[in-house]
């Protein structure tokens, strides 16, 4: 439960507009802007700024990953495919003191103030769920790799496409087990047996209360996650290190559903990092940040012989690599309309090198040339004007301690 309330902390809080523009509040980290003219950066910080001031949206996610270059494997065998529409509502101020207590408590060296911190953490998380307001359909596709593994440890029921539905309102979250058990009937013989169909809800906040005091270090250790996430997503010095490596450019301009658009492409320069004393200064950064989370001591021996090899290995994967990122911003009013994000990593270097190392490579690796890709589209509408969230009809109220264990963990 407590990795289900983490994700739907990530997707309410990190999206673009999870913020409001008051001057009291710490500003965001300005955005890249490379060699961009100084009216174009204007246009990315108008647009960063008013995002934040965003209460409520649509949003859609399509997004693809997998690995391709395998002979004796179909691309579409390892490929993932996630499809999904969302309806939005935050409370902007709540949104705000949740950013800013995750920025503080990256920086708090005294154990009662880091503990103040996470405890005011979990309440203004509370009142976010308490109002927040989503409405989520999605749909995926695994692998058939992944699903043939699945179906010989034969440990739940296999899916090939499975949908999701639910909604959260009013610190309540609900899910369509009918949708959720579509094509499996494995899986709709399972929710059947526990008398589970058509939508259900349960009080989310109330199973979070109890979860902090049922295992406050466990809930600890989640918040400590989501909260390293967003420090090391604003952290200077890391921003400062990869620089000289991100070039932002401004493309032709464009139409988007009767607005004009202005087209930014950013892309990190990943080879030249990975061969730059930088990239290990960034690395080192890295490390010391997951140490001060984890509150653990580290071994510098160990760290240091870890940092060599991820370099070796980045300098490996860096060769053909691309990290790229477009935005679409509105030119009249600078809302962010679209986003995609590109990813390619070649593995056929890392593969010679485990072969010159006499590691055993699988069969159907030897003489590959592997390449894994993950692109994720974005679109953004309806700015302060989403349609509500409801209650689903004939939606029934379950306590989650009528469920068994098996039950829940398949729930969240």
């Amino acid at each position: 439960m407590q990795f289900l309330a983490i994700m739907l902390m990530s997707v309410l809080l990190w999206w673009p507009g999870a913020g409001v523009a008051q001057r009291d509040w710490e500003p965001l980290p300005p955005p890249f802007c490379g060699e961009l003219s100084e009216a174009d950066c204007q246009l990315l910080i108008d647009s960063q700024e008013l995002m934040r001031t965003v209460s409520s949206f649509q949003m859609s996610i399509s997004m693809q990953t997998g690995v391709r270059g395998i002979p004796s494997i179909a691309d579409e065998d390892l490929t993932f495919d996630m499809q999904a529409n969302a309806i939005l509502h935050t409370d902007p101020e709540l949104s705000e003191k949740m950013r800013q207590l995750i920025l503080a408590a990256g920086v708090e060296d005294d154990s009662e103030a880091l503990a103040d911190s996470y405890e005011k953490m979990v309440e203004v998380l509370l009142q976010f769920y308490e109002t927040a307001a989503m409405d989520l359909q999605m749909q995926m596709a695994l692998p058939q790799a992944l699903l043939d593994t699945i179906e010989q440890e034969g440990e739940v029921p296999s899916l090939d496409q499975f949908a999701i539905e639910m909604r959260l309102l009013d610190g309540y979250l609900y899910i369509n087990m009918d949708k959720l058990a579509e094509g499996s009937p494995e899986l709709r013989a399972q929710l059947e047996r526990e008398r589970l169909n058509g939508w259900i809800g349960f009080d989310l906040v109330s199973q979070m209360r109890s979860d902090r005091l049922r295992s406050p270090a466990n809930t600890d250790e989640s918040l400590r996650l989501g909260m390293g996430l967003g420090r090391l997503i604003s952290d200077e010095a890391i921003r400062q290190l990869l620089d000289p490596y991100v070039t932002v450019e401004r493309l032709d301009d464009r139409q988007h559903d009767g607005e004009q658009v202005a087209v930014f492409r950013t892309s990190l320069d990943f080879a030249r990092l990975a061969a730059r004393p930088d990239f290990s200064r960034l690395l080192r950064l890295l490390v010391d940040y997951a140490g001060e989370l984890s509150g653990e001591a580290v071994n510098e021996q160990e760290v240091g012989m870890a940092l060599l090899a991820f370099q070796m290995f980045a300098n490996l994967l860096a060769r053909s690599s691309q990290f790229e990122m477009l935005q679409a911003i509105g030119i009249d009013t600078p809302y962010l309309y679209q986003q995609t994000l590109s990813v390619r990593l070649d593995l056929s270097g890392l593969l010679a090198v485990l072969a010159l190392a006499g590691e055993e490579l699988p069969a159907e690796l030897r003489g590959a040339k592997p390449i894994f890709a993950l692109k994720i589209d974005y679109g953004y509408s309806d700015f302060d004007a989403a349609p509500p969230v409801e209650k689903p009809a004939g939606a029934k109220i379950i306590p989650l301690d009528s469920l068994d264990q098996e039950t829940i963990n398949l729930i969240s």
